[in-house]
Order: structure tokens, then C-alpha cells, then sequence
């Protein structure tokens, strides 16, 4: 039986339904751009395989039985899913490549800055879903469920490319404008003596942060108040009170730099002299179903982009002149992630894909 329906093809399962709709043989060979004998050997088909007469010959033409009515919307809704399998095929090229990434708050802009710019590498363009990172990620990102993630350890799955982005270079105590800590000639030792708030990007369940693993090595107590995932909650919050926050990397400077009601203390060598704490760096995680130009496209704007954040805080740290305030949002094509930002502080950035005049 299985044999017999495979003979029931696109083209045959056509000449059905335009025999029920049209009633004439000639008519429905005119609208399938065929001849009348290849019409009839259809019917043909569709009698041997169904085991009915199926139309009743009549002056006018073929009228449908009560069989050929009851099974007519099963064949049209056969005939719609081919049409669906054709028209998707036909559209593939140029629909968008979807990419779905999580990323940590003060990732999530530059990926999305990254991957536009990365849209050359597929045809059609991407189209990016980013979300907030979570401790399911990596669990979900082995599964497929999600394609690209980045965070501060491997995932080390077979099914998941781990590469490295780069190095964390920079530490900033952070608290509001005038607080005591601001003024301290050993901030890293002092900060102890406040409550402390901290981003715990990254870190699963009770994991303990860099800094609580400094102050358990040094038997040093260590009051925490806050842990959030948002640099911004963090930075929010020591803007209203007493308290400290610990950020780390040159990617959360953007989230300070232009506040008045906070400062910041630079502590970077203070934490790369301390033998008890420990550098991070940025890992760019990957399902293996993402096309490999699109992997090592992230990877080098990403490596470009941390970089350039990193150059971006130690040129304002070492220049007398205002600094030139960094763009997140361009989507020129044509220039690299080290460029991007330079070269559109003298255009004005347009959505579209390219810049303006």
C-alpha cells in the first residue's frame, strides 16, 4: 500500500483538486501548463491508487463523487504544506541568520554592536536575540538551546567551543562622590572596614567572588551587602549609600564614567601584586551548530572590542585633554571594532546598516 501512495505525487495530487474546482479535463492541463493526456494518465493514478472512480463523466465535464469531496480538504492541505517546503526553500538565501546570545549587561551592547557588524559574514544578515546571562546558561547552551554565551570560565563540552577573548586588566573600587574610601592610601586594605557590593557575573550558585576568596586566604572579615549580576543595580546602589562596590574589567568603566554622583579608586595593581587574588579572562562559548565564519568573526570583534574598552580607559587615565565619549551602537560594515568607534565620533551613526554624512 505504502508503494501505491508514493504514486501520489505534487504534480497528480494538483490535477485532484483542479479537476474538483475546474470539472474539465482540457481546463486543468491549460492551468497546470501540460497536456490533457498527462492529466488523464493522473486521474488514472488516482483511481488505481485510491480504488475509486472518484468523477463522474458528465456532458460538462467530471463531477466529484462523495469520495472525491470527503478527501478533497486532506489533499489541500497537502498541497499547502508543499507549497510552504517550496516557498521556504525559495527564501532561505535571504532570510536572516538568528543568533541567540546571552551575555552579561555589560556585554550586551557590544555584542550586539559585534555581531551587526559580523552580519557580512552570512548571507542575509543576522538577526541577534541577546539575553541575560543565568546560572542555566551553560546547560542550555550545551543543549542547543541557546547558540553563543560568554563568561569568565570554559564550559569545556564536546558539544561547545570555548575561546578566549582576552585578559581582565582592569579593578575599580566604586562609591559614592566624597566617600572616605576615595581618598585612601590603600584602598584594597580599607575597603574591608564598609559593607561591600559586588557583580557576580558568572558565578554558580554559592560561589564565592575573587575578593571573598582574598579575604577567607587573608582571615580577613569581609561584610558583602549586595551581590547582583547589573553593574548598573551595583553602581545605583553605592550612589545612595555608605557602602563599596568592586567592579572589574575596563567593560563596566562605561557604566561610571560620565556619573557625578560616584567615583572610582583604580586598584588594578593593587589586585595584580596580591598573590591571593586572581585574574579572570573572557571566554566566547559557542554550540558547534554556529557557522564557523560566524565564530571566528565574534571572536576577533570581540578580542577587538575589549581591547579598545581597555585603551579607552588608560587613554582618558594618562591624557590631560576632555575624552571623546564611545559610541556602542554603529553598524558600518567596512570598519573594524578598533575604528568603529573613531571613525563614527565624526559621522552620525544611522541604523541602516552604514553611516551618514
Amino acid at each position: 500500500m505504502l508503494k501505491q501512495v508514493s504514486r501520489l505525487d505534487y504534480f497528480t495530487l494538483q490535477v485532484f483538486i483542479g479537476l474538483v474546482e475546474l470539472k474539465n479535463g482540457s481546463t486543468v492541463a491549460e492551468k497546470l501548463a501540460t497536456t490533457q493526456s498527462k492529466v488523464s494518465r493522473a486521474l488514472t493514478t488516482l483511481r488505481d491508487v485510491l480504488g475509486d472512480e472518484l468523477f463522474i463523466r458528465q456532458k460538462y465535464g467530471f463531477e466529484p463523487n462523495q469520495v472525491a469531496l470527503k478527501i478533497t480538504p486532506m489533499v489541500q492541505t497537502i498541497l499547502q504544506q508543499f507549497d510552504k517546503i517550496i516557498e521556504t526553500t525559495l527564501d532561505k538565501r535571504e532570510a536572516p541568520y538568528e543568533l541567540t546570545f546571552a551575555a552579561n549587561e555589560h556585554w550586551s551592547l557590544m555584542v550586539l554592536n559585534c555581531i551587526q557588524q559580523s552580519c557580512r559574514c552570512v548571507d542575509g544578515g543576522v538577526y541577534v536575540n541577546v539575553q541575560p546571562w543565568s546560572e542555566t546558561v551553560s546547560q542550555r547552551l550545551c543543549q542547543g538551546k541557546i547558540d553563543c554565551s560568554i563568561s569568565i570560565e570554559p564550559v569545556n563540552h564536546p558539544m561547545v567551543n570555548d575561546t578566549k577573548i582576552g585578559d581582565i586588566t582592569h579593578f575599580f573600587i566604586v562609591a559614592k562622590t566624597g566617600h572616605p574610601i576615595l581618598e585612601s592610601s590603600q584602598p584594597l586594605k580599607d575597603i574591608f572596614d564598609y559593607k561591600i557590593a559586588l557583580v557576580n557575573s558568572n558565578l554558580q550558585g554559592h560561589q564565592m567572588h575573587r575578593i571573598e576568596e582574598y579575604a577567607q586566604a587573608k582571615d580577613i572579615d569581609i561584610k558583602v551587602v549586595l551581590k547582583s549580576p547589573s553593574v548598573r543595580m551595583v553602581v545605583d546602589h553605592v550612589s545612595m549609600t555608605g557602602d563599596v562596590g568592586i567592579l572589574v574589567s575596563a567593560m563596566s568603566y562605561y557604566y561610571f564614567e560620565n556619573r557625578k554622583d560616584v567615583d572610582f579608586v583604580d586598584i588594578s595593581d593593587d589586585w595584580r601584586n596580591a598573590p591571593e587574588l586572581t585574574s579572570d579572562s573572557y571566554y566566547l562559548h559557542c554550540h558547534q551548530s554556529v557557522l564557523s565564519p560566524m565564530v571566528n568573526c565574534l571572536r576577533n570583534l570581540l578580542g577587538d572590542k575589549l581591547v579598545e574598552m581597555q585603551s579607552h580607559y588608560d587613554n582618558i587615565t594618562t591624557s590631560t585633554s576632555p575624552a571623546k565619549p564611545l559610541t556602542t551602537c554603529c553598524t558600518n560594515k567596512s570598519c573594524s571594532a578598533l575604528q568603529c568607534d573613531a571613525d563614527c565620533l565624526q559621522r552620525s551613526c544611522m541604523v541602516a546598516n552604514k553611516c551618514g554624512p
